[in-house]
């Protein structure tokens, strides 16, 4: 079973390793064809796609996993799992799509406070359900235990993306950025929509393969909901913090004093194109945090071992981490604005430079504390540190700019590691 266990999560790190290197590049082709300040309005959907996630597919694939590693012999309530799990899932997703379509002007204009976002709200609807039903397949084979159909479900996803922008892009509106900012929101839905052909594929085959066994109806749409539900909550709330975080950033900043296209243009900058490539080698951290959690699981309670794997992928992590900031302030941001076309964007690679050691020492201490089965722990850290910076954000971006929320996201982000290196001494302290 670990055998298997560990086989999973390393396929899902590779692959998500390539996702990660293709989003990233598809990144650079995007900002350079859109500007800073449309790649800012596109950047504001993420956060109505985040939390409409999480109602619609989140905690239902974690609870369709769960539900299926409990009786993983049994195809029969495999199937009932699926079909019931994909009918809640397709519902809640078509009753948002409705809301947010119907809805785009008052989140636009109310929420987000950016009127042009309306058109790319409007085309980000059509991805919820397809999202739906392919995050209810991949909970089924989380639950079997085989993850190499989740992990190509992720790469197709992103392929079909970038292959379909860059066709719109070529064929239609190179010389249009408004236009190819939609043409970019639809990419969503193409790319959630050609994964879903694939996972349903799969499933089919899958089910095909086990053999002819007559559907029973079984009643587990209420186990789904009484599972789903807590998971939902607790990553809603997170999720509605990310996305308030999000949002405040441009509206703060237009409060400091900037006009909206100066506020989305150096929004756009920092989570368009600053962010993405300082980040870019937490890539490296994330795929071995996949990993960290079952090791850490499998070691069983046994302290000497999990800190000894601990220990070192601390000390690598924060090396990584140091490394990392000292390349990008001697040189990154003369590599980023070069790969960006956008001069601006050196400022804010060598801030947020310092970001690195102690962001990569978080992941990994978030996940040795999740291995060791303390969720509860790195969900109260989470939002503690999302909390205080919205606050910071709302008290020093009106007067600093962008300078103060960096400093917001740097202070928060100290706080968040702080407070996960205290727990996960407290956690291997105890007998």
């Amino acid at each position: 079973m670990i055998k298997s266990l560990l086989k999973g999560t390393f396929i899902l790190a590779v692959t998500g390793l390539v996702t990660r290197v293709i989003g990233f590049v598809y990144k650079i082709f995007l900002s350079n064809l859109l500007g800073a300040e449309m790649l800012g309005i596109y950047q504001l959907v993420f956060p109505v796609f985040g939390i409409c996630y999480t109602l619609f597919a989140a905690g239902i694939e974690t609870a369709v996993s769960q539900m299926i590693a409990a009786k993983s012999t049994d195809i029969n309530y495999h199937k009932n799992i699926f079909i019931k799990s994909t009918t809640l899932s397709l519902l809640i997703s078509l009753i948002l799509s409705i809301t947010v379509y119907f809805g785009s002007d008052y989140i636009a204009i109310s929420l987000l406070g950016e009127k042009a976002s309306i058109p790319s709200l409007k085309s980000l609807v059509y991805s919820f359900p397809l999202c739906g039903v392919a995050s209810c397949i991949n909970g089924c084979y989380y639950g079997v235990k085989k993850a190499t159909v989740p992990a190509l479900t992720q790469l197709i996803e992103q392929a079909a993306r970038v292959l379909f922008v860059l066709a719109a892009a070529f064929a239609f509106s190179i010389n249009r950025p408004e236009k190819l900012c939609i043409y970019a929101v639809y990419g969503i839905g193409v790319g959630e929509g050609v994964s879903m052909v694939y996972s349903l594929i799969m499933i089919y085959r899958f089910y095909k393969k086990e053999g002819k066994i007559p559907y029973k109806n079984q009643k587990v749409l209420f186990p789904i909901i009484k599972i789903s539900t807590p998971l939902t909550a607790n990553k809603l709330v997170i999720s509605m913090l990310h996305s308030l975080e999000t949002i405040l950033i441009p509206v703060m900043l237009k409060k400091y004093g900037l006009s909206s296209s100066e506020a989305l243009s150096i929004y756009g900058i920092l989570t368009g194109m600053a962010m993405p490539f300082v980040l870019f080698p937490s890539t490296i951290i994330n795929s071995m945090a996949v990993l960290l959690i079952p090791t850490i699981s499998e070691a069983n309670n046994n302290i000497a071992k999990i800190k000894h794997i601990s220990n070192i992928c601390i000390v690598g992590t924060f090396a990584l981490g140091l490394i990392s900031t000292i390349v990008f302030l001697s040189f990154g941001g003369n590599i980023a604005a070069y790969v960006f076309h956008n001069p601006n964007v050196e400022i804010y690679i060598e801030t947020l430079s310092f970001i690195c050691p102690i962001l990569f020492l978080y992941t990994t201490l978030s996940s040795i504390i999740n291995g060791l089965g303390k969720t509860h722990i790195t969900f109260v850290i989470t939002i503690i540190s999302l909390s205080i910076r919205i606050a910071l954000t709302i008290y020093l971006v009106p007067e600093q700019g962008i300078k103060g929320y960096i400093i917001s996201l740097l202070v928060s982000q100290l706080i968040a590691t702080l407070m996960s290196f205290r727990s996960y001494v407290r956690c291997l302290s105890k007998p």
